[in-house]
């Protein structure tokens, strides 16, 4: 069972570590688990998890969620993934089945989720600052998959919104849509939504003759600080992915999407040394994804270097991702001499997400498992044990506080 770590770091007793040093989490029996310290007088919390994504089969390992389908997937010949049984002649009427299926479980799992945050926040004594969704709010970004994911989250959840979008809202159903209109659905809504919010995102409108031209990467930052107003940090969302990029035109409409690398770079030139944690959120983070975000970490960190240890203070920054359904992990990695956390923050078909909560002297991850109420006696929320690691080790694990399966 995939299990998910916490991890301390961006402060006062921070290590150096040797360059060119990757550190993975992996799973440790045994190991000795450091209990939660007390409540601080002032805490900055966020919420972070991916893939909403109206309408998306469950993660397989997400029993409490194939459950809920069993039944109706034997009638249609479909086994645990959704495909259809080996030897079954596939009609309409199968194929309607499991479009059928592939909803139950996916409201399934955002009604689970959506249920475990609530009762999350009404525990907490601090109020999370906003609930970050890192892309993929919809799976091929049709107007009703939109309309439910703001019936079930968008239109009443208790904490503000910081929204990214995925490659399953507009990369995956470009020339794959009539008129490309499920593309600019989600484009034209976000653009909307980073107005409305008084954002200011890289997105520019201009009209030119009859048409209009939208053009920017979307990426914005945002400054959020714990209710006192004493303690804050920057988020940046960077949406799909580091490097994308795209044209597409939907009736008079056209957009010019670039990748937000050039926005990065200049933002985190404007930040310059700053004290605050910065949080790189975007959907998408392997391959040469995660590759250019470490080399834009290292160019950054390489021209505040010097003015950093001069002052005695450490820079704090990290990457937040979802898209991969399955991994709740972090990986530690040695840039230009300091440690870096690189988070997958959990995804809804896999009812997984992650909490980020920061003091005055520490700041830390914990992952959750949100459970549905009737399949586990009234538990809807389980915590992965939190484990404060310290910086001068190189591998912690964290192990949940009753271990038990998913069914």
């Amino acid at each position: 069972m995939l299990l998910f770590f916490i991890l301390s770091f961006f402060f006062s007793n921070f290590i150096r570590c040797q360059d060119n040093t990757t550190v993975t989490d992996e799973l440790q029996e045994g190991l000795n688990i450091s209990a939660i310290s007390s409540p601080q007088k002032d805490v900055l919390t966020l919420l972070l998890m991916g893939d909403t994504q109206f309408h998306f089969p469950c993660e397989e390992d997400n029993v409490q969620c194939k459950m809920v389908s069993k039944r109706p997937r034997s009638r249609f010949f479909l086994n645990s993934r959704l495909e259809f049984i080996y030897g079954t002649e596939v009609n309409e009427t199968l194929r309607q089945g499991r479009d059928s299926c592939t909803k139950i479980e996916s409201r399934f799992a955002n009604r689970v989720q959506r249920q475990a945050l609530d009762a999350l926040i009404s525990s907490l004594d601090y109020k999370p600052a906003a609930l970050v969704i890192n892309g993929d709010l919809t799976d091929f970004g049709h107007l009703h998959q939109l309309h439910e994911f703001r019936q079930v989250w968008y239109n009443n959840f208790p904490t503000p919104f910081i929204l990214g979008l995925g490659n399953h809202d507009y990369q995956n159903n470009i020339d794959d849509c009539a008129l490309n209109f499920c593309a600019h659905t989600m484009l034209s809504w976000y653009a909307d939504y980073v107005k409305n919010m008084s954002l200011i995102a890289d997105i520019q409108r201009k009209t030119v003759k009859f048409d209009v031209e939208f053009t920017g990467s979307l990426a914005y930052t945002e400054r959020v600080c714990s209710g006192s107003g004493k303690l804050c940090a920057y988020i940046i969302q960077l949406n799909n992915a580091i490097d994308y990029n795209v044209q597409f035109s939907s009736l008079f409409v056209k957009w010019n999407i670039s990748s937000p690398m050039k926005y990065l770079h200049n933002e985190l030139n404007l930040l310059g040394s700053t004290s605050l944690p910065i949080l790189l959120n975007m959907h998408q983070c392997e391959s040469m994804h995660i590759h250019k975000i470490r080399m834009m970490i290292k160019r950054w960190m390489s021209n505040v270097k010097t003015i950093f240890e001069s002052n005695q203070r450490v820079p704090k920054i990290g990457a937040f991702y979802a898209h991969m359904h399955q991994r709740h992990e972090v990986s530690l990695e040695c840039i230009e001499g300091y440690k870096v956390p690189f988070v997958y923050i959990g995804s809804v078909p896999n009812n997984r997400f992650s909490k980020f909560d920061m003091n005055s002297t520490t700041a830390s991850i914990t992952g959750y498992k949100a459970r549905d109420s009737l399949m586990h006696n009234g538990e809807i929320l389980e915590e992965l044990e939190t484990v404060e690691l310290s910086l001068n080790k190189k591998k912690e694990k964290l192990h949940q506080k009753n271990p038990q399966s998913d069914g």
